[in-house]
This record gives C-alpha cells, sequence and structure tokens, in this order.
C-alpha cells in the first residue's frame, strides 16, 4: 500500500474535532493554537505548508518563490495536534506512523525541522519538558541486567524483515562505499546498481578485521554478534570466535550461517551478558570487536563494559576496536531524554562522543589502552539507510506480510500491518537526515596495549 493511499486507512473513520466533548474539544484548540504559533513564529528558513482536514491551508517561513526548501504537510486527524503538543517531536514522528498526518516529502518536513529547530525548540511546551525531564531519568538508570534484553529487543523482530532489507552478509550496521560503488552519494548521482551495498559492506567488514590485527591463530571476542557475518570473515583468516549476543532470533541465524559457511568448528556463539562471560575467557583473547553496541551499555554502566573488554584481552598485543554512533562534540550531554529511536526502536540508547568516549575508555583503565586511531564513517551512513529503505520496499511482497503476521497476529489488521511498516521507513528517513546533516555520525574507535607490536600475533 503506498503512503499517498494511507488516507483511506481506518483512521479517517476515528472520531473528529466536532464529536469529542466540550473539555477535549477545548484542549484540542488550544494544542491546535499553540502549535500553530509555534510554526508562525518558529519557521524562519524554508517554507512549511500545513493543510488541517478542513482543507484549511496555513503557510509558514519564507514566501519567495526560490526558497530553498519547501515541505507539505497534509493533517489527516485532528489528533496531530494533541500528539505535538504534548509530545514535540516524538508527537510527529507518532502521528506520521499512525496516518493523522503525512507529507509528499517526509525527509524535506524533517530538514525543515533541522534548519529552524533552535527556534521551534524554544516553543516547547510544559508537558514536553516534563516528559523530556522524566525520559532523562528513565534511560540513565535502564541498563541494569534485568533489563539488556529487553533494550535489544528490536534485534528479535524477525529475521526475514531484516533480510528484506540488509546486504547478503546480513550487516546491520554503518558501510563503507568506495568511489567503485560511485563513493556516499553514488545513488543519488546515477550509480546505484545491485551489489553495492554488499561491496560496502565488505569494505567495511575488512576494514574492521584490519583494524583488529588479526592473523591465522588469532582469538577474537565479539560483542554483538549481529547475524554472523564478521566471525565468518575472521574464520576465513585462521582466527577462532568467541561471539555474544542477547538475541535469540541473531543467534539462530548466525549459527545457520556459520554453519553453511563451513566455520562451526571456529566459530561459538554464546547467548549471553557481556557482564557474564566466563572464567575460561580471562586474558585468552587477541582482539575484541564491537560494532554499534556501546549505545545499549548505559553511562553507568560504561566503566564495565571496558573493565570487562580489558579483562578479557591478554596482556601484551592486544586490541579492541569498537563503533557506535555518535553526537557531536558540540551537542553532546549525559543526559539524553526521549526521541523517535529511543521509543520505538532502541529503548534507553544512551550515545558517547567520540572524544568523550576515548577519554572514558583510557581514564576507566589507565595505563592498560592507548589510542591507535579514531576515526568517523558518519558520511557513509545516508547512502545505507536511502538503501535500506529501498530494499525494504522492493521486498514488501505477501510472503513477507504473511511471515510477519504468523508472528505477529496483529498485523492482520491492515491500519497495524501500515503503522509497523511506516515505522521502518520513518526510522530509515530519521536516520537518513539525522546523519547527512552531522547531527549524528558513526565513530570507529581503535585502543591498543601500550608497546603493542605492529600485529597481535606477531
Amino acid at each position: 500500500m503506498s503512503y499517498s493511499a494511507y488516507a483511506t486507512l481506518p483512521v479517517s473513520t476515528l472520531p473528529r474535532f466536532q464529536s469529542y466533548s466540550w473539555i477535549q474539544r477545548t484542549f484540542l484548540a488550544h494544542a491546535r493554537q499553540v502549535v500553530l504559533y509555534a510554526l508562525k513564529k518558529g519557521v524562519t528558513t524554508g517554507t512549511l505548508e500545513v493543510t488541517e482536514p478542513s482543507g484549511a491551508v496555513h503557510r509558514f517561513g519564507a514566501t519567495e518563490k526560490d526558497v530553498a526548501r519547501r515541505a507539505q504537510v497534509k493533517v489527516n486527524h485532528d489528533r496531530f495536534w494533541v500528539r505535538v503538543y504534548l509530545s514535540y517531536d516524538v508527537g510527529f514522528s507518532e502521528a506520521y506512523m499512525a496516518g493523522e498526518c503525512d507529507s509528499t516529502d517526509i525527509k524535506e518536513v524533517l530538514n525543515l525541522f533541522v534548519d529552524n529547530r533552535r527556534n521551534i525548540a524554544s516553543f516547547s511546551t510544559f508537558f514536553h519538558h516534563a516528559y523530556k525531564a522524566y525520559n532523562v531519568v528513565r534511560h540513565f538508570f535502564s541498563h541494569f541486567h534485568v533489563q539488556s534484553i529487553a533494550n535489544v529487543a528490536i534485534y528479535d523482530a524477525s529475521n526475514e524483515l531484516y533480510t528484506a532489507f540488509l546486504s547478503k552478509e546480513m550487516q546491520y550496521s554503518c558501510p563503507i562505499w568506495s568511489e567503485s560503488e560511485g563513493g556516499v552519494c553514488g545513488d543519488l548521482q546515477g550509480h546505484r546498481k545491485p551489489g553495492d551495498l554488499e561491496a560496502a559492506q565488505v569494505t567495511k567488514i575488512n576494514h574492521i578485521i584490519r583494524k583488529a590485527r588479526l592473523r591465522a591463530g588469532c582469538r577474537l571476542l565479539e560483542i554483538g554478534s549481529g547475524w554472523g557475518s564478521i566471525a565468518i570473515a575472521a574464520a576465513k583468516l585462521g582466527c577462532t570466535v568467541d561471539t555474544i549476543t542477547l538475541s535469540i532470533e541473531q543467534k539462530e541465524l548466525a549459527e545457520q550461517r556459520i554453519r553453511d559457511a563451513g566455520y562451526a568448528d571456529q566459530i561459538r556463539v554464546h547467548f549471553m551478558d557481556y557482564r557474564d562471560m566466563p572464567a575460561s575467557f580471562k586474558g585468552a583473547f587477541d582482539a575484541c570487536i564491537s560494532l554499534e553496541m556501546l549505545e545499549a551499555v548505559g553511562l553507568e554502566y560504561m566503566p564495565t563494559y571496558f573493565a570487562k573488554i580489558d579483562w578479557a584481552l591478554k596482556d601484551k598485543n592486544a586490541v579492541a576496536v569498537l563503533t557506535a554512533t555518535t553526537y557531536p562534540e558540540s551537542t553532546h550531554t549525559r543526559y539524553q531524554g526521549q526521541n523517535f529511536i529511543r521509543k520505538f526502536h532502541w529503548p534507553h540508547t544512551i550515545l558517547a562522543s567520540a572524544l568523550s568516549l576515548a577519554e572514558s575508555f583510557c581514564s576507566a583503565r589507565k595505563g592498560r589502552f592507548c589510542i591507535d586511531s579514531i576515526e568517523d564513517f558518519g558520511t557513509h551512513y545516508p547512502r545505507c539507510l536511502r538503501e535500506w529503505g529501498r530494499r525494504l520496499d522492493e521486498n514488501w511482497t505477501s510472503d513477507l506480510i504473511d511471515t510477519l503476521i504468523e508472528r505477529y497476529p496483529e498485523l492482520k489488521d491492515p491500519y497495524k500491518l501500515e503503522m509497523f511498516r511506516r515505522k521502518w521507513h520513518y526510522m530509515f528517513v530519521y536516520m537518513e537526515v539525522a546523519y547527512s546533516r552531522v547531527w549524528l555520525s558513526c565513530v570507529c574507535w581503535t585502543f591498543a596495549r601500550p608497546e603493542s607490536a605492529a600485529s597481535v600475533c606477531a
């Protein structure tokens, strides 16, 4: 079902403004007024056009015909105003997923928000500030053992779902686009072709393996298995691998892929929290790789995470390679509130910055590691997210839908099924904008034992 057809879903039959009680109508009218006023005062760059269910059209921002950015939002249901009033940007994402608003180009809407975010943010309501404060506290204390599996539950959504948009290597992390694929903007310049994403992910995997200085005979610890691609690549070099995960779905498919590749005797996949690694792991590994898993650790457990890596690595000639989504230094804070990603995809995610993570790692393990390198891959993520979105569109077939419905019977309802789909596509666009506007980045840190040799197995 196309997004433009979404207004025909059952949301159109929900109660409208006039059927609410007097109290509801009064609150809704107040919410609408506040949101429109915020847009009037806050949109100063570009042009935003908002069309109400009644057909009334409001235009905000620049009026010049040659304005660089024009965005359009069609409000399908009055509940849109209440969601935005109460929850600001999270409310907008909820309204979009629920079909209470739509746009011909949701990316332009989000880019316009970034252009005007300082002005618009100043009009946040008391309810939004209270909600934000509550979630800052909640995220800060949500990384205990008992919560850790729930924090990565998105990876158990369905292996078939991930197969529909990931590359053949099943890498759910940032690739590295080379000139062979047209670089980071190749898809926008007519260079998209089958196998591009696979090639970019192989480039990234090989880069990470090199950073970890792996050779035949090395033993690798991987924290966050994914679907086994790093472990398989290391095994091909002649390494043995212990990889740990908190996702049952990932463990099952990773083990299948490892068997199919012929490396079951070299790789063990453990369903295990990093805090529960067995005594036999102590000082046993030449290298540790952990790709885009740091976000789920939580600030209060970061020293524990660093300590467990240190504990598992050999005292000499060992390397740790970590990657994660980060905030820029200019906007990074320990106190991070709610947003779309934390609410609907990765609960309680806490992001570091490039330098804060490096400083924390070295301070926590004083004298045990030195910084080998810090690399920023952020510019490579937008094209990846666009490709994931296209692939999910191309593979949104009746077979995939049947598989999802078998796992989630509530998706038999076409409305809920489309909400599910829109949630994923909104995520791809939301994160594309965040990375392309350097609201977020993706950093790779390599830490090595002091005075380590050129190779951990030299």
